[in-house]
């Protein structure tokens, strides 16, 4: 079951870094042909990382109970330091070499709030690391999650996490933070009911055609809220795929490790890609260009998660629990 969410987790990063290629690629003047079609389909790995994030969250606490501060330590330790250390990086690199970024501008209070993952609420702007807009979200799932732990029980947890986000939901009017809902929803079923692997597997198909549907012009035209065109067909997705057989693959179980550190240098790769490319006049079919950047992206994400991740001391005192 664990395996099955690290292939998504895999899926989900790359999905999200081939949708910022196709973003970077008419960015730099390299629009793609083919895979431009693809719109902004790819961004739905975000909605896929949410629902695994509240599945995630409660399935460890029934099999793993923590206490509230246990919680917070463990997902600050998990979360802040890759994310301080390529913000700071970087912060460093504007710094030193302002005429390489394209669109980009910086102040203390965008670098303050961005550390503290409250750069939406306080600038009303995506943090110094774009894609970082979504850990704002998690932490803020985390904060709540966390206060629910005061319960013992886990039925009063989990209702209140939902009171919680009604609250927020009030203020924010975001359904896309629902999906964290939907997540811990699939994680107490699974606990408390048991499906075939067949079952799963139908699940599964059905999440993946209406992942795919959302593609269709029809739905396109109606301008539905990502909840329902991305994060229930996600939530179809993850509660099919923990009730699937579990797939053993070292290779993508290795992908979904690195999906965090994939899905963040990103940021660094997209761009440097193509300036690299506009730099050195490379001529070279747009399309290819596009699998090529991302094929690089989530090489250097594998480097990064393997030689700078891994081994930062703070995560080594982690205990073990499933990633996320």
């Amino acid at each position: 079951m664990i395996s099955n969410l690290q292939f998504l987790r895999a899926f989900a990063s790359i999905n999200v870094v081939y949708f910022h290629t196709l973003i970077g690629s008419e960015s730099y003047g390299k629009s793609t042909n083919i895979f431009q079609t693809l719109g902004g389909w790819g961004a739905n790995g975000v909605d896929i990382f949410f629902v695994i994030s509240g599945f995630v969250m409660i399935y460890s606490q029934i099999h793993n109970p923590k206490k509230i501060y246990e919680f917070y330590i463990s997902r600050l330790i998990r979360i802040v330091p890759v994310y301080w250390l390529i913000t700071i990086f970087l912060v460093t690199l504007y710094y030193l070499l302002p005429e390489i970024f394209k669109s980009f501008s910086l102040d203390l209070k965008k670098i303050i709030s961005s550390l503290f993952f409250v750069s939406q609420i306080i600038t009303s702007e995506f943090p110094v690391i774009n894609v970082g807009w979504t850990l704002e979200w998690e932490i803020l799932f985390y904060l709540i999650f966390g206060l629910s732990l005061y319960f013992k029980d886990i039925k009063k947890t989990i209702i209140s996490i939902f009171f919680f986000m009604m609250l927020i939901f009030l203020f924010t009017e975001k359904l896309l933070f629902l999906e964290f809902f939907v997540g811990v929803l699939i994680g107490y079923v699974h606990n408390k009911i048991k499906l075939s692997y067949l079952n799963g597997l139908i699940i599964l198909i059905i999440g993946i055609i209406f992942l795919f549907l959302s593609l269709s012009s029809y739905i396109v035209a109606i301008e539905l809220d990502r909840f329902f065109i991305w994060g229930i067909p996600s939530a179809f997705i993850v509660m099919g795929a923990v009730y699937c057989k579990p797939v053993k693959n070292s290779f993508l179980f290795y992908l979904g490790n690195a999906s965090y550190s994939i899905y963040l240098v990103q940021i660094l790769t997209v761009p440097g890609f193509y300036k690299f490319i506009n730099y050195f006049k490379i001529e070279i079919n747009n399309d290819l260009l596009s699998i090529l950047c991302l094929f690089s992206s989530v090489i250097f994400g594998c480097f990064f998660y393997s030689f700078v991740e891994k081994n930062l001391k703070i995560n080594k005192k982690v205990t073990k629990e499933i990633n996320s």
